[in-house]
């Protein structure tokens, strides 16, 4: 598995900072200028202890929920190693899944003062579910994949849906553009999970899926025909979607 997590950042000599013991902080930093003093520190722990540590850190971070709670314990059943992983740009955690599975990574959490600059910044009901995310990772994706953006991005799209002057449908029903925050990204298309301001919820506001080249998004939980859609009342219950979708 690390051999598909090094073979993604090819480009960016990247270094296993969980598998050198004796990496100062100092050469750490000079090899990682981004890397956090927490994160380090993380990188020393035994394996099963750094697995404990962010297994619990995520249990303790969002909103709970028994159905968050038991998507949260097959997701961490199914991880085989969290390791640490350091380049120029950046610095992630990784969770290797058992068989064949895809990995997933984030970057280091954002501190309280940064979730309230973020807050100032986007013109928009963020859910507490979603900033509490943050705390856990700054940007989280499965391999491949384009995932849930970073705090900097999202800023950067929310101010893009605000200036796309198009109208998005769902049935017979039409909202503004402007009316969706993205918060993910599928794949590098124009596919976005979206919090959409017009559905309230006990949690804030629900997301959508939205399709800007066809113009349309999924506003119910279900679809005609019974199937569940790409619609969540709470940003935890399309969290739980995108752990479990890995095979």
């Amino acid at each position: 598995m690390k051999k598909r997590i090094f073979k993604y950042f090819k480009d960016e000599k990247p270094i296993s900072l969980s598998d050198e013991p004796g990496l100062s902080w100092e050469e750490a930093l000079n090899r990682c200028p981004r890397l956090t003093k927490p994160w380090y520190e993380l990188s020393r722990l035994e394996p099963m202890v750094r697995f404990e540590f962010v297994r619990d850190y995520w249990i303790n971070a969002l909103p709970y929920h028994p159905q968050t709670l038991e998507a949260l314990d097959r997701f961490f059943a199914g991880v085989d190693e969290i390791a640490m992983i350091g380049v120029k740009s950046g610095v992630y955690t990784t969770y290797s899944m058992k068989g064949e599975a895809p990995f997933f990574m984030g970057g280091p959490p954002l501190k309280d003062d940064e979730i309230e600059g973020l807050k100032e910044a986007i013109d928009f009901p963020l859910p507490e579910d979603f900033l509490k995310f943050y705390r856990i990772h700054n940007g989280f994706l499965k391999a491949g994949d384009t995932g849930v953006f970073s705090s900097g991005v999202l800023i950067e799209e929310a101010g893009r849906f605000q200036t796309l002057g198009v109208e998005l449908k769902s049935g017979n029903k039409k909202a503004r553009a402007d009316s969706f925050l993205p918060f993910y990204r599928s794949f590098g298309l124009d596919v976005y999970q979206c919090f959409y301001e017009e559905w309230a919820t006990d949690a804030g506001v629900g997301n959508v899926l939205c399709s800007l080249s066809e113009k349309a998004f999924s506003e119910s939980p279900i679809t005609r025909d019974g199937e569940r859609s790409l619609a969540f009342p709470t940003f935890t219950e399309w969290l739980s979607f995108y752990l479990e979708d890995i095979e």
